[in-house]
C-alpha cells in the first residue's frame, strides 16, 4: 500500500513526532541532543521556518514548526539526513538512524497549540525523568519563562496569546505549564497524519464572510442581560457554561484566542482552563 500524500501549506504550523530506528537511544548523549538543536537553528534562514517549541528525549524528539518557505519534507530530509550521517560517522556504524519518516500532524488551532506546547514540555515529567517542566534542560521551556527573544526559538507568537504584557504573559504561561495533569498523548500523537480537509478549505479561502465576535456571543446567550455580563467580564458562575460554548463557536470558526479573550474580557490562559 503507498503512502498517505502529505498536505502542506505555507504558513502551516505542525507537530513533528521523530524516534530513533528500533526506538534506540540516538539522543542518549549530551552531544546528540545539542546536535540536532544546531542543525533545526543552522537551516532556519536556508529554509525559511520558525520554531515554536521543542523537547529532545533520548529516543526521540518533538518540533512545533512553522514553514514559510521550503516544504516541510524537505526541512525534514535535509536535518535527519545531516544528523544521521554525522551520527554514524561518529558512532562507527552504518544502516537507520531514525525510525521510518517522521510523523506530522498539523495544528489546527491557537487552543490547540497551547495544549499541544505542554504536551511536549510535559514528555520529561511522564517520563519521570524530572519532578517539574522547568527541570529538563533539552525542551523549549526555559526559553519561555527567561524570555529569550534571541534564542532560535520564537517566543513571542505564543507568548502573545497569553498577554500583550511581556511579564504577565510569561507569569500566565507558567502557570499553565505547571499544571499538575498530564496531556493525554492520543491528543496529539494517535491522530491523521497532516491534513484535514475542512481546515485546509477555511486556509484556502481566508475571505469567506463569517459571524462576528458578538453576533456569536448572541446567538449563544438568552438574552441582553447575560451577554452584556458577559462582555463585562462578570465572573458569574451562572455563565460558565455560556462562556464555554462561546469559546467553542468562536475557535470552529477560525478565531484565534487573543481576539475572543479580548473581546468578553479574560486572559488567554483563562480561557485555556476553561475549554480544557
Amino acid at each position: 500500500m503507498g503512502r498517505k500524500p502529505r498536505v502542506e501549506f505555507k504558513g502551516g504550523v505542525y507537530h513533528i513526532v521523530q524516534r530513533g530506528n528500533n526506538r534506540e537511544y540516538i539522543f542518549k548523549n549530551k552531544s546528540n541532543k545539542k546536535l540536532l538543536l544546531d542543525l533545526f537553528e543552522k537551516y532556519i534562514e536556508v529554509f525559511n521556518y520558525e520554531i515554536l517549541g521543542y523537547v529532545v528525549m533520548d529516543n526521540h524528539y518533538h518540533i512545533i514548526i512553522r514553514t514559510m518557505g521550503e516544504a516541510l519534507s524537505k526541512v525534514m530530509q535535509r536535518i535527519n539526513t545531516e544528523f544521521a550521517r554525522t551520527y554514524n560517522r561518529e558512532n562507527k556504524r552504518t544502516g537507520h538512524v531514525f525510525e521510518k519518516r517522521y510523523k506530522g500532524i498539523l495544528v489546527k488551532d491557537d487552543s490547540y497549540l497551547l495544549s499541544l506546547l505542554r504536551y511536549v514540555h510535559q514528555n520529561p515529567v511522564k517520563a519521570k525523568i524530572c519532578r517539574k517542566v522547568s527541570e529538563y534542560k533539552w525542551s523549549s521551556d526555559f526559553l519561555y519563562r527567561k524570555n529569550r527573544v534571541k534564542g532560535f526559538v520564537s517566543i513571542e507568537f505564543i507568548l502573545n496569546m497569553f498577554s500583550k504584557d511581556r511579564k504577565r504573559a510569561i507569569l500566565e504561561y507558567s502557570k499553565f505549564m505547571d499544571v499538575e495533569t498530564f496531556e493525554r498523548s492520543e491528543d496529539f500523537e494517535d491522530i491523521e497524519i497532516i491534513g484535514k480537509v475542512d481546515l485546509l478549505d477555511k486556509v484556502s479561502c481566508p475571505d469567506n464572510p463569517k459571524e462576528s465576535l458578538d453576533e456569536i456571543l448572541k446567538n449563544i446567550t438568552f438574552n441582553e442581560k447575560d451577554f452584556r455580563l458577559i462582555k463585562k467580564a462578570s465572573r458569574k458562575r451562572s455563565l460558565t457554561k455560556l462562556k464555554i460554548k462561546y469559546i467553542e463557536e468562536c475557535l470552529k470558526k477560525n478565531y484565534k484566542m487573543s481576539d475572543i479573550g479580548e473581546n468578553i474580557g479574560i486572559s488567554q490562559s483563562a480561557i485555556s482552563r476553561l475549554i480544557n
